[in-house]
């Protein structure tokens, strides 16, 4: 016997249909993830890609300490506005990683030198003419006796000894070699009388002392004189 297929049948199986679908549906919808159920092993690799992070999300207490390598810094990335006072120490800092070229002009100041590392700069050869002021008050100088003996009261860092002949001289600095010497008759009321020095040594005074001699009339004779000598 053939059942029939009547409208209440039709409609039943319908009802049915539309009901299992809807419910599927519904049910579907209400699908929640639980709370810490996705972790790394969920995750498939490359899944988290640059697009997928929400901006400012990656803050530093979430990068990890030596994360960040010189590698991984874009050319020019950092500049001084990124940086921090003294947050770059002596320590960190490359050996010869800064030339001449880095530094900016006038940024080095005196009290950051180092005095024994420095030669004379060529502005510096005026001061040479230090040795000008010098002969105001020289380093070594005396009034010396036509007998060579020195008067103490006008004298600094200055021995004298009597040459092989009258009226020659040997004139010694105490405490360094002299590299020049000017010496000037003393005035003794009469005749013509002169005097000229030599440094470098002679065979009456061998050098460093300055051998001085002294003249009367043109003829060589003992006279009272002053010396001064320069380093």
């Amino acid at each position: 016997m053939k059942p029939k297929l009547t409208y209440a049948n039709v409609t039943a199986t319908l009802a049915l249909f539309v009901a299992l679908s809807t419910g599927g549906a519904y049910a579907g919808s209400k699908l929640q993830i639980p709370s810490n159920s996705v972790g790394q092993p969920q995750l498939r690799s490359g899944a988290i890609t640059a697009k997928k992070i929400r901006k400012n999300a990656v803050t530093a207490p979430k990068i990890k300490a030596g994360a960040v390598k010189q590698g991984k810094i874009a050319g020019s990335s950092i500049t001084a506005a990124k940086m921090t006072n003294a947050s770059i120490a002596t320590a960190s800092l490359q050996d010869g990683s800064v030339t001449n070229s880095k530094i900016a002009p006038d940024a080095v100041s005196g009290d950051k030198v180092q005095e024994n590392t420095l030669s004379q700069v060529p502005s510096a050869s005026r001061a040479d003419f230090a040795t000008t002021a010098e002969s105001a008050n020289p380093p070594a100088f005396a009034l010396v006796a036509k007998e060579a003996t020195v008067n103490s009261a006008q004298a600094r860092n200055v021995s004298v000894k009597a040459g092989s002949l009258g009226g020659i001289y040997c004139v010694s600095a105490s405490g360094f070699n002299p590299t020049g010497a000017q010496v000037t008759p003393y005035f003794e009321g009469g005749g013509t009388v002169t005097a000229f020095a030599k440094v470098g040594g002679t065979i009456d005074c061998p050098a460093p002392a300055v051998e001085v001699q002294t003249f009367e009339n043109g003829v060589r004779t003992k006279e009272s004189f002053y010396v001064a000598l320069y380093r």
